[in-house]
């Protein structure tokens, strides 16, 4: 498990921001600390040297669990 990087806010389209600490592939599980898959990489964007990635949630999780996730770290 490596450290993708900290959450930052929820898109009004409902996808989770981060800023990464490394550079992930498209497509890639996003677990919690404890395992919990929360969802998948579903864009990478930003400057080069410290990019930002989108993560698609998966259906489990409800709007109220994707608030309790900011400041969180994730990881692949």
């Amino acid at each position: 498990m490596r450290k993708l990087g900290i959450v930052l806010h929820v898109s009004n389209h409902g996808y989770i921001i981060l800023r990464a600490a490394l550079f992930p592939k498209i497509d890639s599980a996003v677990l919690t600390k404890r395992m919990k898959k929360i969802g998948k990489v579903h864009d990478v964007f930003g400057p080069v040297i410290s990019p930002y990635i989108s993560v698609k949630p998966s259906k489990k999780l409800a709007p109220a669990d994707l608030k309790q996730l900011l400041g969180e770290k994730v990881y692949i």
